[in-house]
This record gives C-alpha cells, structure tokens and sequence, in this order.
C-alpha cells in the first residue's frame, strides 16, 4: 500500500527590489565617468507626464550583476521611474524589459519612514524581499525585523548614492538571498 502525501507548495521566490536615482544613476556625476559610468541623455515625459530633460548616468556592468541576481530572486522595479525604468533604464543596462515596476510615487523619508516601502511591501505580500536603495528612515529597519519575525524575510541594503551600486551592494544581496 502506497501513502500519499499532499504534494510540497514550494516557498514563494524572493524578491529584490531596484531604485535607479542614486543607485543605479549615481548622485555624484563629478566622478561617475571614473566609476564606469557612461552619460545618457534623456528627453521625454518623466513618471509625472511632464517634460524632462537631463543626463542619466548608467553603468554598463550592473546589468550583468542585476541578472546575476535575476537568477535567484525576481528584480522589480521600484523607483519613481516607475514603467520608465522598465521602458528606458532597463534596455540601457542591456535587461528585459518584461521586469515589473512596483507603481510608487516619488520615495522620500517622511515621519521616519521611506515612503515607497509601504506600497512595495503591499506588493510583496509575504516573499521575502531585498530592497536595494539609497534612503531609507530611520524607522525601516524596525518594520523590515518585524517583516522578518512575521515569517516574510526582509532586506534593507543601502546603496550610497555618490558611487551607486557597487559589486559588494550585489554580493550582499547575493548572500542573504542565499541564507534563505
């Protein structure tokens, strides 16, 4: 006689969340160039619909680390840019263009908190999320620990936004991805 057992629900995949101002565009143009960074025009209608022009800093070499990642968790989007990041940062970096956006409004730290974060982790649900960035409150790291003993595994990592995303950024990322 054979028992069955109810098959496995495998765990929901982790999620790691990318912003592009001051992390994947650096803050600091003065020194981008000696980063990697290459300069990008922009003309066309920012997330706002209103007519932006302006240089986009981009580094050719994080779109292999962004799919580096892309192999252990799937990247969403979530920065002001909202579908522009899909539409225009993501062919730049050489990415698919099928990765989502998590629709937010312009992030900014109010009353402690990254205001983004609220409709990420809404987006979310329970996977586990790593959140790649470069403000954060000062009262996110409780509410990812309380995230975390909830059972949904969370991540804050701070990219610093005059270098932008660095090789250590990715391996952190790598390394509690991993830990899961």
């Amino acid at each position: 006689m054979t028992s069955t057992r109810p098959l496995a629900h495998p765990a929901p995949s982790p999620i790691v969340a990318i912003d592009v101002d001051g992390v994947l565009n650096p803050a600091n143009p003065d020194h981008a160039e000696t980063l990697g960074y290459r300069p990008h025009r922009y003309d066309g209608l920012g997330p706002d619909c209103r007519r932006v022009t302006g240089t986009v800093w981009l580094n050719p070499g994080h779109g292999p680390w962004l799919r580096e990642l892309a192999e252990h968790a799937q990247p969403v989007w979530c920065t002001s840019w909202n579908q522009l990041a899909t539409a225009w940062i993501a062919p730049r970096l050489g990415l698919p263009t099928a990765w989502p956006h998590v629709p937010v409004h312009a992030g900014a730290v109010r009353f402690g908190h990254q205001s983004k974060l609220t409709d990420l982790y809404a987006w979310a649900a329970r996977r586990p999320l790593a959140v790649l960035d470069d403000e954060f409150g000062g009262k996110d790291p409780t509410t990812a620990d309380q995230r975390t003993a909830d059972g949904a595994p969370t991540l804050l990592h701070r990219v610093d936004p005059y270098d932008g995303l660095r090789r250590a950024d990715v391996d952190t990322v790598l390394t509690w991805l991993r830990r899961l």
